[in-house]
């Protein structure tokens, strides 16, 4: 019996291009909707990892299909299932539209998810770019040796419902135990990153090159028989360079998100045998691309050729390591708390117990305490997952605390690293974060081409795209693939209209004449942290004409400080209103919050 038992093949193509981020057992990281990636733009975050003796599944991908979409996996007879998820990746048509899936799994019904776009918030639901959804549902007591089925059906087609709603690929990982199969460790990381280039982005016209996997814990690379890593994307096609890096090795050519070779549209499942390249701890790198020319830019070298893909989404990846002999025979406990944002006044304190050693299902006591005082104390329980993490209430008074957590305090399970299992940090309690905003004044960036010859120019050629488009997909040829030629007729259509106009002065910068159409400006904000406390990881959202434009992710203001956010939009000529709103979703406890909005009617 192998160690990774794994199947098919994955890739997409995606969006449009738009010219305008008590206690209680909790799921992974919440997945509010961002541009750029969920939860994280530039990595993919944990989902489960461990030691056993057994192997891994990862499989099957066979494109992009219309619901209802159908997906059979087989695993090993005789095996038993230790952890399993099920992911379905559904195709939006754009980040405003909004639906539901329903899916079933070998017959048992997983319940109708809602797919809300800008406005999703459901922790199971990464939702990024234009309307790019990866889907994920827990089935580890389903999941079943031999054939295991998916169904997944979405509301495309119904009435009222605008969601595109076809399905990128049922994948399914499980990590299952069989006493003749050899000693594994195993991580599954797991998100939506949207890496795009520049004019990909809607509003802000931004770039994101690459997102990384950094495996938790290490192995002895002498102990090491077998590696092999599992990466899935969406929206990659082929002919359009991306890498990917495994300890600065490159794997898989210079075109990994290749629809599976042109053989399964929309998804890439690929696996590649990285024995050779194993280290102590180790790392993964998707790159959208390489800039070969050293212009600074990802788009294309000196001889017209692509330098990488126009987006792509990497959402999971799978390591799998086949030891020699047992890495490890007993659990390894760690715990950890999350401090950033704590008040004055009611506070969540997360606790994340992980287990880098040997597969331990069961119970393990787990202990938070301030300043010496017993905060909580109980059982949480462990799986094949190997992380766990857990909520506990704290009402904080103003000053300096210790805040620690213990798993295991009592030493009841054998462990073969005890030095690990205390976590502590001191924290300054004063007051809370009080954000504010002030739209500074606009400032032109650049000129658009404008008088009435243009514009005919313009209209012509994003008529003539439209009616390209149209011509290809009656020819069979999807959206995906037509959109970047129907935009390559735009662009050269429109770098006709501004050398015949003469509407742009490159050099002076001076204003484009009456009756140009889009203009690009840059919106600067004024953030200011009034509060004692900082903030942290919230948003801060634009808004053209009370409709949402831009989002982007404060990762941390300190208290008494400012800052400038420049957004970069494209708008049309005239006069538009402009909002701000800092921390929309109330994620900050703040003195007050009617300082959070302000709004400018401006002439662009």
């Amino acid at each position: 019996m192998g160690m990774v038992n794994v199947k098919g093949k994955t890739t997409l193509g995606m969006g449009l291009l738009l010219l305008l981020g008590l206690t209680l057992l909790v799921p992974g990281a919440g997945a509010l909707y961002s541009f750029d990636g969920v939860p994280y733009h530039d990595r993919l975050d944990l989902a489960a990892h461990g030691s056993l003796q057994g192997g891994i599944y990862v499989g099957e991908s066979r494109g992009l299909g219309f619901p209802p979409y159908e997906q059979n996996f087989e695993l090993p007879a005789g095996v038993q299932i230790s952890w399993a998820r099920l992911y379905v990746g559904v195709w939006g048509g754009t980040e405003r539209d909004e639906g539901w899936v329903q899916t079933s799994f070998n017959g048992h019904d997983l319940g109708k998810t809602l797919l809300k776009g800008i406005n999703d918030d459901n922790p199971h639901v990464y939702c990024s770019s234009h309307g790019v959804y990866w889907v994920y549902y827990e089935v580890t007591d389903k999941a079943i040796p031999g054939r295991n089925t998916g169904i997944s059906e979405t509301s495309r087609g119904e009435r009222g419902s605008k969601l595109e709603g076809r399905v990128y690929g049922i994948i399914l990982v499980a990590a299952y135990e069989h006493e003749a199969a050899p000693e594994i460790s195993y991580w599954v990381y797991e998100g939506n990153p949207s890496l795009h280039g520049m004019g990909w982005s809607g509003a802000i016209p931004s770039i994101n090159d690459f997102a990384d996997v950094d495996f938790r814990s290490s192995i002895d690379p002498a102990n090491v028989n077998a590696a092999r890593v599992s990466v899935v994307y969406l929206a990659g096609n082929l002919g359009e360079p991306d890498y990917l890096v495994f300890n600065g090795q490159e794997i898989g050519g210079n075109d990994v998100a290749n629809s599976g070779n042109d053989e399964t549209y929309g998804i890439d499942l690929k696996h590649f045998d990285v024995t050779p390249y194993t280290r102590a701890e180790n790392r993964l790198r998707f790159l959208r691309g390489k800039d070969v020319n050293g212009d600074g830019m990802i788009e294309v070298d000196d001889e017209g050729n692509l330098e990488g893909e126009y987006y792509v989404h990497p959402v999971l990846a799978v390591l799998a390591v086949e030891h020699k002999t047992a890495e490890h025979t007993t659990p390894d406990f760690t715990v950890t708390l999350d401090v950033a944002s704590l008040t004055e006044g009611a506070n969540t304190l997360h606790a994340v117990v992980n287990n880098d050693g040997r597969l331990y299902e069961g119970d393990v006591r787990l202990r938070v305490s301030v300043d010496d005082s017993e905060l909580y104390a109980g059982a949480v329980r462990m799986d094949a997952s190997g992380v766990t993490k857990v909520s506990v209430p704290w009402i904080a008074a103003r000053g300096i605390h210790t805040l620690s957590a213990q798993v295991n305090p009592d030493n009841a399970i054998a462990e073969s690293n005890r030095n690990n299992n205390v976590y502590r940090s001191n924290v300054r309690i004063g007051g809370s974060p009080d954000v504010s905003v002030r739209i500074l004044t606009p400032v032109r960036e650049q000129n658009s081409a404008g008088t009435a010859t243009g514009l005919l120019a313009v209209g012509a050629g994003l008529l003539g795209a439209l009616l390209l488009a149209l011509l290809l997909s009656r020819r069979g040829v999807t959206r995906q693939r037509a959109m970047p030629v129907a935009l390559l007729l735009v662009v050269a259509v429109l770098s006709v209209a501004v050398v015949t106009c003469g509407c742009v002065d490159k050099q002076s910068g001076g204003q484009a004449p009456a009756g140009s159409g889009m203009l690009k400006y840059s919106v600067p904000v004024e953030l200011t942290n009034e509060g004692e406390l900082p903030g942290a990881n919230f948003e801060l959202a634009l808004y053209i004409d009370n409709e949402k434009s831009a989002i982007t992710t404060i990762e941390r203001l300190e208290g008494g400080t400012s800052t400038i956010v420049a957004f970069s939009i494209v708008v049309s000529e005239g006069t538009h209103t402009v909002k701000v709103v800092a921390d929309e979703r109330n994620e900050l406890q703040e003195t007050r919050r009617e300082n959070n909005v302000d709004e400018l009617t401006f002439s662009f």
